[in-house]
C-alpha cells in the first residue's frame, strides 16, 4: 500500500511516497514469530528506524500514534516498525509481562538492522509497558540502539509497578489486567467476570491481592509470581547500567512518577549518565497529558500536545544518532501554580535548598465536614483515594487524579492532620519529597501520607503522595520515612502546607485489617528541595 504525502516538517522537507507492509513475520531465537508494520519511504535509501513494541495491538492507530505520528515521523525521514509482543494480538508465543522483552526486543532490533531499508541505526520510543520494555532492551546494549525514549514509566518492575514501598497498587493492577485479559479472546462465559473486574475493585467487593488473584488468577497465572514482595521481577539498579542515552518523560500526578524520576536520578549516581540524557515533567496523570483535571487546568501551554511530542522526540533521536547536544538543560518541568516551564541543569536544581519543615496538629474545622461526614468514617471503611498519583477509576478522563481537593479528609476519625505555619515568602518545591514520623499501630499496616496547599479559607489542594508500612514493636514508637516522590509547584506567601496521615488510600492501594494509628513525638518533619523568592 502507498500513501503519497509530502513531508513539511523542521526534521526533513521531502516529497515521497509511503510504503506501509502489513503483519511482517519477526523470528525470535527459540522460533517463535512475532508481528510488525512497517512504514517506510518508498524511495528505497537505507534510513533510521524508530521501533515501537506493544502489547495493546499495533493495529490500534490510538496505540501507535499515543507517543508518535508514525505516519509524520515517516514524513520525516524515518522508518517506523510497530510490533506486537510476544502472545499479544498476531504474534505467536505466550503472554508473560516483561519476562521475553529483553530478548525479543534484542532479536527485533537485529532484524530491523538487516533490512535493505535499514542503515543500522534504531531508537525506541513508548510509554507505560512500552517504556518499561525499552529499559530492558536498554540493559542488554544491542549494536545499533542509539537511544530510547520510556515515558510515563519506571525501570524496576516490582518497586515501581507492582508495589509501593510493599504495598500493592492495587487500583492499578486490577485496571491494567482487566484490559489485557479483555483483549485476550476470552470465552463468553469468561468476559462478564473480567468485565467486573474493576468494578468489583472500585466497589470494594476486590479489596486486597489476595482477592484479586482468587477472581483473575485462572486467566492471567503471572499474578500469583508477583505475591513475592521480596522477588523483584527487574534488577532495581537497571537503570543505573544502561549505557544507552536516555530521554525519560513523566507526569506529576503519573502513576509511575517516582520510578520515572528515578530511573533519570540513578544513572547521575551510577556515574552512566549520558551527555544526551533529557528529563521531561509535565502537570500529566497516565493517560492524561492535556494538563487539564477536573478541580484544576494549568492552561493550553501545559498539554504535551503543545511540546509538538514527534518533532521532539525525532530531533533528539536526530541528535543522539548524529552527535550533536543542543542543550546545556537537560531537565524540563512544568512548575504549577507558576503554571509555566522551567528549564534546569540537574535535578533537583542547582540553588534549591534542602530544607527541614516541622508540621504541628491542625485544629481547622471545614465547614464541609458534616457530622454526617465524620459518622461515616468508620474504622470498618478505608480512607478513599482522592485524586493524587491514581487513574483508577477514571483512566483518560481524569475523573480521580489529579490535583484534587481533599479537605474532607479532616472529616474522618482516621486521618491525621498536620499543618505548617504560613510560608513567609513566595517559596517553589522542586526536587524530592519526604515526611519523617513517628508512629504506633496496633497491627502491621500501611503509613500513608498525603501532602497538600492549604489556603487561607481551609481550601486544599494535593500535590504528592506516598506510603511506607508499619511493624509494631511492643508499642514503641517506630520511626519512619515516607518518600513523597517529586513535584515542582510554587506555594504563595501566606500558605500552608498539610499532611495528611492515615493506614489506608483505598482503591489506590491494596486494604488491610483496620488498626489503630498514632503519630508520636513532636509531630512529623518535611524534607523538601526548596527555592526561594522572596
Amino acid at each position: 500500500m502507498t500513501i503519497p504525502t509530502d513531508c513539511e516538517s523542521d526534521t526533513a522537507k521531502v516529497a515521497m511516497n509511503l510504503i506501509v507492509e502489513k503483519h511482517v513475520p519477526i523470528a525470535m531465537r527459540d522460533g517463535v514469530t512475532l508481528s510488525g508494520d512497517v512504514y517506510r519511504p518508498s524511495d528505497g535509501d537505507p534510513r533510521s528506524t524508530v521501533l515501537i513494541r506493544t502489547p495493546y495491538c499495533k493495529d490500534d492507530p490510538a496505540h501507535a500514534n499515543t507517543w508518535i505520528n508514525v505516519l509524520r515521523a515517516v514524513e520525516c525521514g524515518w522508518v517506523v516498525v510497530v510490533q506486537d509482543v510476544r502472545g499479544r494480538f498476531r504474534s505467536e508465543g505466550q503472554f508473560v509481562p516483561f519476562v521475553n522483552e529483553a530478548d525479543d526486543g534484542v532479536d527485533t532490533i537485529r532484524w530491523v538492522r538487516e533490512q535493505p531499508w535499514s542503515d543500522g541505526n534504531v531508537g525506541m520510543v513508548g510509554g507505560s509497558y512500552v517504556g518499561l520494555s525499552q529499559w530492558l532492551v536498554a540493559a542488554r546494549s544491542p549494536e545499533g540502539l542509539i537511544g530510547i525514549i520510556p515515558a510515563v514509566t519506571a525501570d524496576d518492575v516490582h518497586s515501581g509497578w507492582l508495589y509501593e514501598d510493599n504495598n500493592v497498587v492495587l487500583g492499578f493492577l486490577a485496571h491494567w489486567v482487566s484490559i489485557l485479559l479483555a483483549s485476550s479472546g476470552l470465552d463468553e462465559k469468561s468476559r462478564p467476570r473480567i468485565a467486573a473486574l474493576e468494578r468489583n475493585v472500585a466497589e470494594g467487593r476486590i479489596r486486597t491481592f489476595r482477592q484479586l488473584i482468587e477472581e483473575a488468577g485462572e486467566f492471567a497465572p503471572y499474578l500469583q509470581d508477583w505475591r513475592d514482595r521480596s522477588r523483584s521481577l527487574v534488577d532495581p539498579e537497571l537503570a543505573g547500567r544502561v549505557e544507552v542515552p536516555a530521554f525519560v518523560i513523566g507526569g506529576w500526578f503519573d502513576i509511575f512518577l517516582r520510578g520515572t524520576v528515578a530511573s533519570f536520578v540513578r544513572r547521575e549516581t551510577a556515574g552512566t549518565q549520558n551527555p544526551h540524557d533529557r528529563l521531561l515533567v509535565g502537570p500529566w496523570a497516565h493517560g492524561l497529558m492535556g494538563g487539564w483535571f477536573p478541580a484544576r487546568s494549568f492552561g493550553p501551554a501545559s498539554s504535551f500536545d503543545s511540546l509538538d511530542p514527534t518533532s521532539l522526540q525525532l530531533d533528539w533521536l536526530e541528535e543522539v544518532r548524529d552527535g550533536r547536544n543542543r542543550s546545556n538543560h537537560p531537565v524540563t518541568v512544568f512548575a504549577m501554580g507558576a503554571d509555566e516551564w522551567r528549564c534546569f541543569s540537574s535535578w533537583p536544581p542547582e540553588g534549591a535548598d534542602r530544607v527541614h519543615l516541622r508540621l504541628r496538629p491542625s485544629n481547622i474545622d471545614h465547614p464541609t465536614a458534616s457530622m454526617e461526614a465524620r459518622t461515616a468514617s468508620l474504622l470498618d471503611s478505608p480512607v478513599p483515594t482522592i485524586g493524587g498519583r491514581t487513574f483508577f477509576p477514571g483512566y483518560k478522563v481524569g475523573a480521580n487524579s489529579g490535583p484534587r481537593p481533599v479537605e474532607a479528609l479532616h472529616a474522618r476519625n482516621d486521618v491525621h492532620a498536620f499543618v505548617s505555619d504560613p510560608v513567609a515568602d513566595d517559596i517553589e518545591i522542586l526536587g524530592s519529597v519526604a515526611c519523617r514520623l513517628e508512629v504506633n499501630t496496633a497491627d502491621p499496616a500501611p503509613v500513608v501520607v498525603k501532602l497538600a496547599t492549604l489556603d487561607g479559607t481551609g481550601a486544599s489542594e494535593l500535590l504528592c503522595e506516598g506510603s511506607s508500612y508499619s511493624t509494631p514493636d511492643a508499642g514503641n514508637p517506630e520511626p519512619i520515612t515516607v518518600d513523597l516522590g517529586h513535584t515542582a509547584v510554587r506555594v504563595a506567601k501566606g500558605m500552608r502546607l498539610c499532611a495528611y496521615v492515615a493506614t489506608s488510600d483505598f482503591p489506590r492501594l491494596e486494604d488491610g485489617p483496620r488498626t489503630s494509628l498514632n503519630v508520636s513525638g513532636e509531630g512529623p518533619v518535611l524534607e523538601l528541595d526548596v527555592l526561594r523568592l522572596g
